[in-house]
């Protein structure tokens, strides 16, 4: 039986109108959601689905009255506990969602943050098309606030194609994993200030020795904007342990976020991340003008050090031996779309059941729930970008680089992560596609190794570390 039979056939801040059926009142992912300036919406109910998509359905006065009330993570068809064929998820679905702005939203930036819906999704806000995002396993967000109306109702409409599309990695070819349909991972509505916080960058220095941190604070201007001040403050639970600062000067308005770089030295009392002492910290930023905090965000990460050198794999200094098992996000009956606490639950089996110490993301960047329950309970990962075997044209690669940057920047302040895989599983070289991966993925994150699983040996080396899947008896030396 080949592994895609075997797959088939066998099991394995806080803010919101209370207005029923339209609310947006449910409780922030985020930590800092009540942050000032900033509000994060939780869209997770009161999501209305037909698996019979209609162009009809993009209006916003169409009658949506016969759609089932559902709740994301939803998957676009349930399907039995094994003996199904692939073909029963793979259609065109329509997702539709009404919802009201609360007051504060006025005269600030609306967007919508979408965790993973596979395979491509097409929005519109109100009849008007934002566009169409091509990939099941990154995230994406769109600008609703040329569109949205900040006194009425509005409606949200999401096109899912569940199909396997040889435009859109992984597919073109055969993959040995099912991928499932619908909008599977969580959705938020993100209300910012025209100029705020894009992302931030944590980057612990010399963590054995005189312990220091570079934070990047990623701040996009939407208009032009006067000189600003970031503070940052680094945390240990509810403790400050240091703070930092940094001017902002005059900005133009920019499609892109700039870098604004924050230096913590010479920290003392630093209790390091390792397999049994899961330490993690907090930097915390704002963002000001004058006396006012514009925005407010912050992101968990570890102190630690990870390599893997000519004597093995480090970790803090040690040479560790790894111990792992690949992880698909695949669940009985809904597919891929599982809550948080079942994420996080296969994070626990591996590393307490099974006593895994290190696991691979096959063959996707996974839910954010699996990689923060690996920072809190010491399981290591090797996170890699989606694909099976086939590269496409150039199109196709542009979309996997893509990929790569959207892994990265998502999950980058995970201590857990200590490999990014920039190949696609087990295909063949190509030298200007992996080129260009593992530029990116230097370029963007400079603290890690990268890899790329192959199976076979005689391959071109453009990682840091080479991966292999080794099928052969006997096993090939290291």
């Amino acid at each position: 039986m080949d592994r895609r039979n075997f797959i088939r056939t066998t099991g394995t801040v806080i803010a919101g109108a209370s207005l029923a059926g339209h609310a947006l009142a449910e409780n922030s992912a985020n930590s800092d959601a009540a942050a000032p300036g900033r509000l994060v919406l939780p869209m997770n109910r009161n999501w209305l689905y037909s698996p019979k998509f209609t162009e009809a359905a993009q209006a916003k006065e169409f009658d949506d009255s016969g759609f089932e009330r559902v709740v994301i993570p939803h998957t676009n068809v349930r399907l039995p506990w094994h003996g199904f064929d692939e073909k029963r998820y793979e259609f065109v679905s329509i997702y539709r969602r009404h919802f009201k702005l609360p007051a504060e939203a006025r005269g600030k930036r609306v967007f919508v943050d979408f965790e993973g819906v596979m395979t491509s999704s097409t929005v519109w806000l109100n009849g008007e098309r934002l566009g169409e995002y091509k990939g099941g396993y990154t995230p994406f967000s769109f600008d609703l606030t040329p569109h949205v109306n900040f006194d009425g109702e509005n409606v949200m409409a999401v096109a899912v194609d569940s199909t396997e599309r040889p435009d859109i990695p992984p597919f073109g070819y055969e993959i040995d994993y099912l991928t499932f349909g619908g909008i599977y991972r969580e959705v938020s509505l993100r209300i910012v200030p025209s100029s705020f916080i894009e992302n931030i960058f944590v980057r612990p220095k010399n963590v054995l020795t005189t312990p220091g941190l570079d934070v990047d604070c990623f701040v996009q201007h939407l208009q032009t904007s006067g000189p600003l001040m970031l503070e940052a403050e680094l945390l240990d639970g509810d403790r400050v342990v240091a703070k930092a600062s940094q001017a902002v000067p005059k900005s133009a308005p920019s499609a892109e976020p700039v870098a604004h770089p924050l230096q913590f030295s010479a920290l003392s009392g630093v209790k390091l991340w390792d397999f049994d002492q899961r330490n993690l910290y907090s930097v915390r930023v704002r963002l000001i003008r004058g006396s006012q905090a514009l925005d407010e965000d912050s992101r968990r990460f570890g102190f630690r050090e990870a390599q893997f050198t000519d004597q093995g794999f480090e970790l803090n200094g040690k040479v560790i031996k790894l111990r792992g098992l690949d992880r698909h996000q695949t669940f009985p009956y809904v597919g891929q779309a599982m809550p948080g606490r079942a994420q996080r639950r296969d994070a626990e089996i591996l590393r307490n059941k099974l006593k895994c110490n290190i696991v691979r993301t096959s063959h996707y960047p996974q839910s954010r729930h699996f990689l923060d329950a690996c920072d809190e309970i010491g399981l290591l990962v090797l996170e890699e970008i989606p694909g099976w075997q086939h590269i496409g044209d150039k199109a196709w690669q542009d979309i996997s680089v893509d990929n790569v940057s959207r892994m990265i920047r998502r999950d980058w302040n995970h201590p857990s992560i200590v490999l990014w895989g920039v190949r696609i599983n087990e295909s063949r070289d190509n030298h200007d596609f992996y080129t260009r991966t593992n530029a990116l993925a230097h370029q963007l994150d400079p603290t890690r190794q990268t890899g790329g699983i192959r199976y076979f040996q005689e391959s071109e080396f453009l990682e840091d570390v080479f991966t292999m899947n080794d099928f052969g008896f006997p096993l090939k030396p290291p």
